[in-house]
């Protein structure tokens, strides 16, 4: 399996897109970073851009990367010369979330150093934005494991349509179980950008949190919005959805018929 897993990683690094992609989140964190030195959501943008942004472009970018392993005979070809189905999925998977992961890491630090270095970063707590880094870290993977199953799924061209449309749908219902006064706490704990966003990034307590300031034109609840959250269980959710996820994926490829 780790020859296999070493081919994808190979395909994913040499692929031409990806290194594209890599220097446009570098140029772009550096840009966020110098135009919005001045205002504290600028150590907020990457918990914006896990549950806003990436969800929306991240599906259809990893379609395009699993498009020609469907559509060419490379799945079927792999299975053929004797490797499992589930070591096949285990690679595609890991490749596909440490597409997402590293395009996410490269714009997130090059954002937040760019901020430090050229902004005020006296009143941040970097303790909590590490914190808030990986739990929007883990949500952009769990996006990334949705997107690989509707590819396995879907295997072709309407994988791209289906992807940016999941991603919509589920940023559509995020926002409406923060709308919703009622929402029960422990559920909240499986939308990771509600809990990032109750984070306090500030070492000082009584400056407001920009993300909530900015969204007051939103129907947020109130009472979500007062909330604390116990970043432990929120990781233990998101791990746990990937994983439930992922099983799922991997049932469903090993019953699927590869053309």
């Amino acid at each position: 399996m780790l020859k296999l897993v070493n081919a994808y990683f190979n395909r994913l690094f040499k692929w031409r897109i990806f290194q594209i992609l890599m220097a446009v989140m570098l140029v772009m964190g550096v840009v966020l970073g110098l135009v919005f030195r001045e205002l504290l959501i600028v150590y907020q943008i990457p918990v914006i851009a896990s549950s806003l942004i990436f969800p929306i472009y991240i599906g259809v970018v990893i379609a395009l990367f699993n498009y020609p392993f469907f559509t060419n005979g490379t799945i079927r070809n792999q299975i053929t010369v004797g490797h499992k189905r589930s070591s096949v999925f285990f690679a595609d998977w890991a490749a596909s979330s440490v597409f997402a992961l590293v395009l996410y890491l490269i714009l997130s630090l090059s954002i937040l150093c760019t901020a430090a270095i050229a902004g005020n970063s006296n009143m941040v707590c970097w303790e909590n934005i590490v914190l808030g880094l990986v739990i929007s870290s883990l949500l952009v993977m769990l996006f990334a494991t949705i997107s690989q199953f509707i590819c396995v799924m879907l295997k072709g061209a309407m994988s791209f349509l289906a992807n940016y449309l999941s991603s919509q749908i589920l940023i559509v219902i995020a926002m409406g179980v923060m709308s919703f006064d009622g929402t029960p706490k422990a559920l909240l704990y499986f939308f990771p950008s509600v809990v990032c966003m109750n984070i306090n990034y500030f070492s000082d307590a009584s400056v407001p949190n920009p993300i909530l300031a900015a969204s007051e034109g939103m129907s947020i609840s109130e009472t979500i919005a007062s909330m604390t959250f116990d970043p432990l269980p929120a990781i233990g959710a998101v791990i746990l959805e990937i994983a439930v996820i992922y099983l799922i994926g991997m049932l469903y490829f090993r019953k699927t018929d590869i053309k």
